[in-house]
């Protein structure tokens, strides 16, 4: 069955509200923290742009992986 113009048009403003809404959030949530955000662009490679970081450090840290039952 095909929707009215008006039924369009709510379901298009509707959209447009959402839409607003995340972007809302989006901008007062805090700014991401994670390796690559931090980092500069190819961190570890011989392409990074700071020479500190072009090779990776000795020590790394151990992350266990074992899953809880």
């Amino acid at each position: 069955m095909r929707k009215s113009s008006k039924e369009l048009r709510n379901q298009y403003v509707q959209a447009q509200r959402i839409t607003t809404a995340e972007a809302a959030i989006a901008v007062k949530a805090p700014p991401a923290m994670t390796f690559s955000s931090r980092m500069p662009a190819y961190t570890y490679t011989s392409l990074c742009p700071d020479p500190k970081l072009r090779e990776a450090p000795d020590k790394r840290k151990k992350v266990d992986c074992e899953t809880k039952r």
